[in-house]
């Protein structure tokens, strides 16, 4: 990580360009022609939806994911910025702040990221801001696993300023980013699969139970009110907001 700060602006902008495209296309893409397109036979009974999508709607949700990887470089961009100013609380030696606080910042981010998303995912749900925000995301009402970042530009600003926000306050290694927004973008992957993975039964049992499913977010794209969480269910559930998995549409 020390010859990352050694990067010119220039070299870092390419190299963060091709791990942010370069991770959507490998995970997404993969994961869609693994379930859509090879498998789909294989994995029909398990689709949660009647029909697939027509495939303009695919590549929308293409375009506007990429769109919002190039709208994410810009927190990522500044914060680099800041380095040599001290300004931030990231830091570039895991084990500066020791290796007991390194594995326990990945706890915090977690916590972090599923709290500002749910109430952020509720603000932007508000009528007098949907339009303006959420609505492309939502034009995806079967999404794809590339529906995974399919934001208008104003939402991905506030969905790729959450990491931004969390280096003003916490202390957070730069590879706990790294590594956990390749998680993140994991979860976010299976949210939009559109296909269950897990029988009802499963979902139950801990630790499944804790969590935000395929069938959960399906819900959500299907009737717009509800599920709101990202990783976990405990939001939604403290707040009367859940409201369980999706029937086949």
């Amino acid at each position: 990580m020390q010859a990352l700060t050694e990067l010119s602006m220039e070299q870092f902008v390419g190299l963060q360009l091709l791990n942010n495209l370069g991770r959507y296309f490998l995970i997404a893409g993969l994961t869609y022609m693994i379930f859509w397109k090879w498998g789909f036979e294989r994995f029909k009974p398990k689709f949660l939806y009647e029909q697939k999508p027509e495939a303009k709607e695919i590549r929308r949700e293409i375009f506007f994911s990429v769109l919002s990887l190039l709208i994410f470089l810009m927190p990522t961009i500044i914060l680099f910025s800041l380095k040599e100013f001290n300004l931030t609380k990231i830091y570039w030696k895991a084990d500066e702040l020791g290796w007991p606080w390194y594995i326990a910042s990945y706890v915090v981010v977690f916590l972090f990221h599923d709290t500002y998303f749910y109430w952020t995912h509720r603000f932007m749900h508000l009528s007098s801001v949907y339009k303006y925000f959420h609505k492309v995301h939502h034009l995806s009402k079967k999404p794809s696993p590339m529906a995974a970042f399919s934001f208008h530009p104003l939402e991905a600003i506030v969905e790729g300023s959450v990491f931004f926000i969390l280096a003003f306050i916490i202390p957070v290694h730069f590879s706990v980013l790294f590594f956990f927004t390749l998680f993140s973008l994991f979860m976010n992957v299976y949210g939009h699969l559109g296909f269950t993975l897990f029988s009802e039964k499963q979902l139950q049992k801990f630790p499944l139970r804790l969590f935000s499913h395929s069938t959960h977010h399906s819900w959500h794209h299907q009737f717009y009110k509800g599920n709101y969480g990202f990783y976990l269910q405990f939001w939604d559930r403290a707040m009367g907001t859940w409201k369980g998995g999706i029937k086949k549409k």
